[in-house]
């Protein structure tokens, strides 16, 4: 599907925090609901539409949301030069005095490698769920 102003609108305004077209430009916005549209092709998703209630939209747009904030960690894609290529786990960090530890926070050993990565973000745990109704055949009505 071509992502248009419309559909780039709209995911600004369903998911706030990509609003500021400063830091966050049409192109690259563009490119995260591309993947998203592609994450979200298959029959289980059933077809686009503007409506907020849509199954389509919703996944498509947590995905791009998710993607857009692993791949640009800074919080701004306008100021992010290169986009970050670290795996994201959930991870949590204790400090006392020079010593500190990171270890995984999470239940990622339940997921698949390539499911992990979901795990960072609401957005991706979200779009993780929407996942799997559309394999257990959850269809969108328009």
């Amino acid at each position: 599907m071509e992502i248009t102003l419309e559909i780039i609108a709209l995911f600004r305004t369903q998911v706030p925090a990509f609003a500021d077209e400063t830091k966050w430009p049409d192109n690259i916005v563009t490119i995260a609901l591309c993947e998203g549209d592609a994450e979200t092709g298959g029959s289980g998703w059933g077809g686009y539409d503007e409506d907020c209630h849509n199954f389509k939209q919703r996944g498509m747009f947590a995905y791009a949301a998710h993607w857009l904030t692993t791949y640009y960690p800074t919080g701004t894609a306008a100021n992010d030069e290169s986009q970050s290529g670290a795996a994201n786990y959930p991870v949590a960090s204790k400090s006392v005095g020079d010593e500190s530890i990171s270890f995984n926070n999470g239940n990622v050993s339940e997921l698949s490698a390539g499911d992990a990565w979901f795990a960072s973000t609401s957005w991706g745990q979200q779009f993780l769920r929407l996942r799997k109704r559309a394999g257990m055949g959850a269809k969108a009505v328009s």
